[in-house]
């Protein structure tokens, strides 16, 4: 096959699938074993950006792995905001998807999203996650009702803080499974567009190891006169914080906060849950 033809078959990639990881390998490899089921006939990348894992749990798992899905190493943990721009960087695809490595898709799921990305005026969707019905991850005060819903969307509240809409509820629930337009979504499972990933300038950086980085960019991305919505008929479960947990990995969640207030506190409306 010549030059010509690999480059010809690798831009026909319809989505670049970007997932940043620290160790948990036992869950990357779930994540990477729920995406094809997830894609459907879709056509992707995917890109894997490793923070410096520990490099006695690396052992051979990137050896042994699938040769397609490029692997890209750095020398420190950079956070989840520097490795999705680099991720983003390095591919080409028009669609975008990023997705943390404690994400395990269900069927046809990316399928969907890229189905309601084919609406012009939507510049990000996101999806419904659950927490998993079995997990060591401690349940602090109910914040993990086994089963439940863990996102379908952010909302703000009448003092302007972010905040995750109908979590704990049962992810049957009718106003769970509507399509709406909400604030914004967790950038844990959020497909946008090469295009206004480009204009919008990537994740803010400021943000350090994450948090708040996703709301900031769809600030600009609603600003830019497009919509974020959510898509209940694309989901997972996600074990969320199962890498911060288990390395004790720090997230400043309240100097984010403090740093988004001072970016966008003015334009920051009370958001209730809306369907269109």
């Amino acid at each position: 096959m010549s030059k010509k033809q690999v480059r010809k078959k690798r831009e026909q990639n319809l989505v670049d699938i970007c997932i940043p990881v620290y160790g948990q390998f036992e869950l990357l490899e779930k994540c990477l074993l729920s995406i094809p089921e997830a894609a459907g006939n879709i056509s992707y990348q995917i890109y894997i950006f490793d923070n410096n894992s520990p490099i006695e749990e690396v052992g051979s798992f990137y050896t042994d792995l699938d040769k397609s899905i490029r692997v890209i190493k750095n020398k420190t943990n950079i956070g989840f905001p520097g490795s999705c721009n680099r991720m983003v960087a390095a591919g080409r695809s028009p669609l975008l998807f990023l997705l943390n490595s404690d994400v395990i898709l269900h069927k046809d799921s990316i399928d969907n999203l890229v189905k309601v990305m084919d609406e012009p005026k939507v510049g990000v969707v996101g999806m419904k996650l659950i927490f998993p019905e079995e997990t060591d991850l401690p349940h602090k005060m109910g914040q993990r009702p086994s089963g439940k819903l863990q996102h379908i969307g952010l909302t703000t509240n009448i003092r302007a803080e972010v905040q995750h809409a109908f979590i704990g509820w049962s992810p049957d629930h009718p106003r769970v499974n509507a399509q709406s337009e909400v604030f914004a979504v967790t950038g844990a499972a959020m497909m946008t567009r090469r295009d206004i990933w480009r204009r919008v300038g990537g994740f803010f950086e400021g943000y350090g190891m994450g948090t708040y980085e996703e709301v900031d960019f769809q600030m600009v991305v609603r600003e830019l006169g497009y919509n974020i919505l959510v898509e209940s008929e694309a989901s997972g479960v996600h074990y969320t914080g199962a890498t911060a947990e288990r390395y004790g990995l720090g997230y400043n969640l309240r100097n984010n906060q403090m740093l988004f207030m001072q970016r966008w506190g003015s334009k920051i409306m009370w958001w209730q849950y809306k369907q269109c």
